[in-house]
């Protein structure tokens, strides 16, 4: 049995959250021992990072990077109807709620990198380790944007448990967005992602209790269509910026070869 869930933008994701009815729960999203594993105090303060971003996420980001996505981003407006919504501004009850191209904003026609992170990990993963990895992979986006081609970023998960398999897809940013500093500090120098809300999802999708949460693991078939797919996060692999920027290129050189 394969169980999935695909969510194409970072809106439906965060109404899933809010909205799915849950089948079963073992802590798992709605833990509250350990807040530095699960990287929140509680599912409403993790959901609240969702829809207003992380600021100590994206300062970790920031801070151990020179500079972020150096290509000149579209710009955007606010409107009732338009191409995406604006998360933060939906949650407050603002009519003008999507994003809409300004006038000046330049076509996109720059070639499309899409990218694919597994973002499963065993228990034992130090959650330093999932930030040193995040910074990495920020970093190359801003390389691969900054040569001129724009980048669509996926977070997916990979499991199995008793000849079960879980695969979980959602897009964090799409080829025309901006890249949000704030989810993607949420995303990926924290552990929420994969420790409350990848949870979550399986506590919505899969009807029956998974022991553990399942084992994580990588599925290559999954990511055909992607130009890179970077695999779930063992432990040790990335104890230091320094070793997690070399298996991050690495695996960029080796894709793009």
């Amino acid at each position: 049995m394969i169980y999935r869930y695909n969510a194409d933008s970072w809106d439906r994701f965060v109404h899933d959250l809010r909205t799915k009815k849950i089948h079963w729960c073992a802590e798992g999203s709605e833990g509250t021992s350990s807040p530095e594993w699960s990287g929140s105090k509680n599912w409403q303060e993790a959901l609240d990072y969702a829809i207003n971003g992380h600021p100590v996420g994206r300062t970790k980001i920031e801070a151990a990077l020179p500079k972020v996505t150096s290509e000149p981003e579209p710009l955007w407006d606010v409107a009732p109807v338009g191409a995406f919504a604006c998360i933060p501004a939906h949650a407050a009850g603002v009519p003008e709620d999507m994003f809409i191209p300004t006038e000046d904003a330049p076509p996109v026609s720059s070639p499309i990198v899409r990218i694919a992170v597994n973002m499963s990990a065993s228990a034992g993963v130090n959650p330093q380790d999932i930030v040193n990895r995040g910074i990495a992979i920020v970093s190359l986006i801003d390389r691969i944007q900054a040569s001129g081609r724009r980048v669509e970023l996926i977070v997916i998960k990979h499991g199995h448990c008793h000849g079960e398999k879980f695969i979980w897809k959602v897009t964090v940013k799409r080829p025309e967005e901006p890249i949000d500093m704030d989810r993607v500090g949420l995303v990926f120098a924290t552990p929420i992602m994969m420790r409350r809300f990848f949870f979550r999802v399986m506590e919505f999708t899969v009807p029956h209790e998974v022991d553990g949460y399942g084992f994580s693991t990588h599925y290559p078939e999954e990511c055909r269509d992607c130009d890179l797919s970077i695999p779930n996060i063992n432990r040790n692999e990335y104890r230091t910026q320094e070793s997690a920027n070399a298996m991050v290129q690495a695996l960029w050189d080796q894709a793009s070869a």
